[in-house]
């Protein structure tokens, strides 16, 4: 993406802040600035800050606020100004010293979400006749609308995302004996190999799969077992996110119904993902399934995500959520039923909203595999 992209973003976000009565956005490395300027470097001790005002304040792209040692990073952002500052400086007093001296109003300032305290509560001892705001409200509503780039970025993630499944339980009963972690280890390095940053994955054997964000650990992978996989990672800065529950020999009875259940609400659930219904229909439609069958209880968290540059953005599929779908629109549709003590099963496809309905991001099979 060029800079005439970020810059058009900004400007967004500045029509926005207009509206809403906001003087300065403030964003420190983030995925909000990745969005707006296309910075990827992490954050560290040092004040970092991309410093946008109103439109009225004038500056098409504001300025950087940056310590020294990230003047070659911050030499290709598409702002107007760039102010350095160096070890042993105060920069919170030369933000304000800045703000002042191109008069910019600051009456009321939003922040970056995910600003640490470590850098917030010294900028509003700074300005201390300022009220603040959380900067999603600039942000969000244009996060949730992928255009054509992002959204091939997530479709290539989505791909490798599925070789990379395929490949390593391909290796069939190879698994067995083998544990956890080392599962993880082997799919993140499948996921490497095609360009994607795989995240920590999640994946649990048996009993473990009914504690929904179970923490991959040790134990090992045995016949009469399922095991269920959630993974994904980042592609040139925008993620993917798969689930599939697998069994080693064949299930009991209980397992499969679990599982005919689960797959029955994720199709029932991605069949009315389109324009026309809301976020919150998608949950009922997956929660109806479930419920009817008499395991309701045992579905314990939402039905889906808004994904992109973060894995959860944006709204949510859950009950209540009156979001409109609509076109560019990506989000995780994941229904699950956790028996504790027994076997959890989640299956999870990423879809776009098109205009003629949903478009399944994965293409590896969602009927039960089963290896023997």
């Amino acid at each position: 993406m060029d800079n005439t992209v970020f810059r058009a973003r900004m400007d967004r976000v500045r029509r926005e802040m207009k509206k809403r009565g906001i003087g300065l956005f403030l964003a420190g490395p983030s995925s909000n600035l990745f969005y707006l300027t296309g910075y990827a470097v992490g954050a560290d001790e040092r004040l970092f800050l991309l410093v946008l005002p109103g439109p009225a304040d004038g500056g098409a792209g504001g300025f950087v606020l940056a310590n020294e040692l990230y003047r070659d990073q911050a030499a290709g952002l598409p702002v107007d100004d760039q102010v350095f500052w160096k070890d042993g400086e105060d920069p919170f007093a030369l933000l304000g010293r800045e703000v002042e001296r191109r008069n910019w109003a600051a009456d009321r300032i939003a922040l970056e979400p995910h600003l640490p305290a470590f850098f917030s509560l010294p900028l509003a001892e700074r300005f201390p006749r300022s009220s603040f705001v959380l900067g999603s409200v600039l942000t969000d509503p244009l996060r949730l609308f992928k255009d054509p780039a992002e959204l091939e970025l997530i479709r290539r993630a989505a791909k490798v995302s599925d070789r990379a499944l395929a490949a390593v339980i391909g290796r069939g009963r190879y698994w067995l004996g083998k544990t956890e972690a080392q599962f993880r280890d082997t799919l993140a390095a499948e996921l490497g190999a095609g360009g994607v940053r795989a995240w920590d994955a999640i994946v649990a054997v048996g009993a473990n799969g009914a504690a929904p964000h179970h923490v991959t650990g040790q134990t090992v992978i045995e016949e009469g077992k399922g095991l269920l996989v959630d993974f994904g990672g980042r592609l040139e800065g925008y993620n993917t996110d798969c689930t599939r529950t697998f069994h080693f020999g064949r299930p009991g009875a209980e397992f499969e119904k679990v599982y005919r259940i689960v797959l029955e609400a994720h199709l029932a659930a991605e069949a009315v993902a389109r324009p026309g219904n809301t976020l919150g229909d998608v949950d009922l439609a997956a929660r109806r399934v479930i419920e009817k069958a008499g395991y309701g209880p045992y579905f314990t968290h939402r039905t889906g995500h808004g994904l992109g540059i973060d894995t959860h953005e944006g709204a949510s599929a859950v009950r209540g959520e009156t979001t409109p779908i609509a076109p560019g629109m990506v989000f995780s549709v994941e229904p699950g039923i956790y028996l504790s003590g027994r076997l959890g099963v989640r299956i999870e496809n990423l879809v776009i909203a098109g205009p003629d309905g949903p478009e399944p991001l994965h293409a590896f099979p969602r009927e039960l595999t089963v290896i023997e």
